[in-house]
């Protein structure tokens, strides 16, 4: 990783839309250090191990969802920018991420929103 590479991490419940962003991504690969997980706990694990610039994580997932998890992110990383990238718009959860988080993005994304968010 060179110091100038944005660490970003990807959170989503679903392996299928991780393994597609990570293939869709895959030409940024020299501008982004990228990681992808498969939970809110496992994203917090990850951002309590290593610093991370942005938390990409989708809405809806079991447990925890995007908007709680982006919550502990602005309390316990507040530096970190926080999108939610979602299929879903639930006038409630996206009520609770509204302070939270500082973009929302609709699936499916274009990387070239993604590189410009």
């Amino acid at each position: 990783m060179t110091a100038n590479k944005k660490r970003i991490l990807f959170v989503d419940d679903e392996l299928g839309v991780l393994q597609g962003l990570e293939r869709m991504l895959f030409e940024m690969a020299d501008e982004w250090d990228m990681d992808f997980v498969d939970g809110a706990e496992k994203a917090l694990a990850e951002l309590s191990s290593r610093p991370f610039d942005v938390t990409i994580s989708d809405m809806r997932m079991p447990g925890m969802d995007g908007a709680t998890l982006l919550s502990h992110v602005h309390d316990e990383h507040p530096n970190v920018v926080r999108i939610i990238l979602t299929g879903h718009s639930e006038l409630e959860a996206t009520l609770r991420a509204m302070p939270v988080a500082h973009s929302f993005l609709t699936k499916p994304c274009k990387p070239s929103t993604l590189e410009e968010v």
